[in-house]
């Protein structure tokens, strides 16, 4: 994974929201970065966070996109095919979080 400008801030506000101690967690490389990540996606409760996970990960790619849905942290196979779009995959990621549904049932 190659970090970009938007990655970085999306990284540097991620820390500013978390813990110190989880800030601290995120200081490895990048592909590990990567898999951290996906787990404080799914740890974390604050909606902010989340968003900038989902943020940093469609930046990083598809395959990371992938990984972040299907809560994939296993080492990143390289791969030339397209699994599917971006906006395929931003679809799915609602629907496998288990917090969004009862986020949604609490408004209701």
């Amino acid at each position: 994974m190659i970090l970009n400008e938007a990655m970085v801030d999306a990284l540097h506000s991620i820390r500013r929201i978390e813990s110190t101690y989880t800030g601290k967690q995120l200081n490895v490389p990048a592909n590990e970065l990567g898999n951290r990540l996906i787990v404080l996606y799914y740890k974390t409760c604050k909606l902010e966070t989340r968003e900038l996970i989902t943020k940093f990960m469609t930046e990083a790619g598809v395959v990371w996109l992938r990984k972040l849905i299907s809560r994939d942290l296993g080492s990143i196979a390289s791969s030339q095919s397209r699994f599917a779009s971006l906006d395929d995959y931003l679809g799915l990621l609602a629907a496998n979080d288990d917090a969004s549904e009862t986020y949604f049932q609490n408004r209701a």
